[in-house]
């Protein structure tokens, strides 16, 4: 459970730093990027591997979740708005649990209470005044939460056969990067973010939050682990407000009750 946070609360906080570069260079760049260094960087986890039939798996979570569905995301925000496309991605909790099922996990309706508390939170720390109704925008979104949860899945899938956490995460970010870069090439766009600083916070990010978090899958299990690493909108929100970008309303006071008491009954649910 453990894991779950630290991983939940880096995502939360390297957000800020992409944000910042993805006005310069745009969206594409800066998944791109990210990406490129753990490739670049992270290889060595590969050598204690060996000859493991998981790998698959994890090769489909990083096209599933860091390339199509992120695309996806990105997308929905740029046609319904990132109050409108945030609550309805984050459906992927929901989505998750009935995957988690699927695997034979032990899924409580105490954890079903807590997906839709999530997805309420989202919605209520989401901030308003962007609202635009796109059907096209809207699909998008539920097609991000459904790439979501089964690339969530499927690295559950590779922790299953044999796959160690950190190969996990090193696995899903080259088998997204290869594809995006060939298309960013083709479209003549192929660029890379040269900074030191974003280097690391992407090693920070993809490297250990997502070792933490395939770790969490193994020890705890898809349904939990899902749960407790969508407390990240609450961290970035938290975070803006402590370093003054941001004010929180009342709404997302209420937002951030919500994700803490979703939090709370996973943790319960997970210890008994």
């Amino acid at each position: 459970m453990a894991a779950a946070l630290t991983a939940a609360t880096i995502w939360a906080l390297v957000i800020f730093l992409y944000k910042r570069h993805m006005e310069n260079v745009g969206a594409a760049t800066v998944n791109f990027s990210r990406l490129l260094y753990v490739s670049l960087f992270m290889w060595p986890v590969l050598l204690g591997v060996g000859d493991t039939k998981g790998i698959w798996a994890a090769t489909l979570s990083g096209v599933v979740t860091l390339l199509l569905g992120d695309s996806l995301y990105f997308y929905a925000i740029h046609k319904v708005g990132g109050s409108v496309a945030a609550p309805v991605v984050y459906t992927y909790v929901i989505i998750a649990q009935y995957f988690a099922l699927l695997l034979g996990e032990r899924v409580t309706p105490l954890l079903f209470l807590s997906s839709a508390l999530v997805v309420l939170g989202v919605a209520l720390l989401a901030r308003g005044g962007e609202e635009r109704m796109s059907p096209v925008g809207l699909a998008a979104a539920f097609g991000a939460a459904l790439l979501w949860s089964l690339g969530m899945t499927a690295v559950k899938l590779a922790s299953l056969q044999g796959v160690p956490p950190a190969a996990i995460a090193y696995i899903r970010a080259l088998s997204a990067c290869v594809p995006l870069g060939v298309y960013l090439a083709a479209r003549g766009r192929l660029r890379v973010v040269k900074s030191p600083a974003f280097a690391a916070a992407s090693i920070l990010d993809l490297g250990v939050g997502s070792t933490l978090f395939a770790f969490s899958v193994e020890k705890v299990g898809l349904a939990i682990t899902t749960i407790l690493v969508s407390m990240s909108p609450l961290v970035t929100q938290l975070y803006a407000k402590a370093s003054g970008i941001e004010q929180i309303t009342p709404r997302q006071a209420l937002g951030a009750v919500a994700i803490f008491i979703a939090i709370a009954i996973t943790m319960g649910v997970a210890v008994r």
